[in-house]
């Protein structure tokens, strides 16, 4: 009977429901909101946000485990509790660091936060001290808290005139304010 019924417990749960505790999902057992780390390397080996230059984290299968909102591209907009995201995975072909074509959903990067999107399965977000936001840190990369995709679709960008993919992020309730910073 025990098995039976954990057996439909598990069956009834959503997509993002952890069956498994997987590290890579969910706030970081070792580092609070707001635990800043000197450098993407600091964020890396903490497990906060692995890669040390992509901005997402992720698989297409699972959905993303973290991005990271560092470049300040002009097509993005930081309101606190929730941003609009884009230029992931769209410097391509040339290797100088400038988007040559349209971006697409195909690119693993991109459908990694895709899925995140569909799934709703939330994201943890790290920020870093680039962007000309008041919610950015004044140094270093800064873990803010998850949140979840809500909107993920292609628009063209004002900055190169390319087709990018465009995600809508909003913060998980319950979470304390993010700190703000003077310009």
């Amino acid at each position: 009977m025990a098995e039976r019924l954990r057996r439909q417990f598990m069956e009834s749960q959503p997509d993002w429901f952890p069956t498994q505790q997987d590290p890579r999902f969910g706030p970081p057992a070792k580092y609070p909101i707001f635990h800043t780390f000197r450098n993407r390397i600091e964020c890396s080996k903490a497990g906060i946000h692995a890669p040390t230059v992509a901005g997402i984290a992720g698989t297409v299968k699972d959905g993303a485990f973290s991005i990271c909102v560092s470049g300040g591209y002009r097509d993005d907009k930081d309101e606190g509790d929730f941003m609009y995201v884009s230029h992931f995975a769209s410097l391509v072909g040339t290797g100088n660091g400038k988007q040559v074509e349209d971006q697409s959903f195909t690119h693993p990067d991109n459908a990694a936060l895709l899925r995140s999107f569909e799934t709703k399965r939330p994201v943890r977000v790290v920020r870093g001290f680039k962007p000309n936001s008041v919610y950015a840190p004044a140094q270093g990369y800064r873990y803010d808290g998850m949140y979840v995709v809500e909107n993920a679709y292609m628009s063209k960008s004002k900055e190169t005139g390319y087709m990018i993919c465009t995600y809508e992020l909003r913060r998980v309730p319950g979470q304390p304010p993010i700190p703000k910073r003077e310009l």
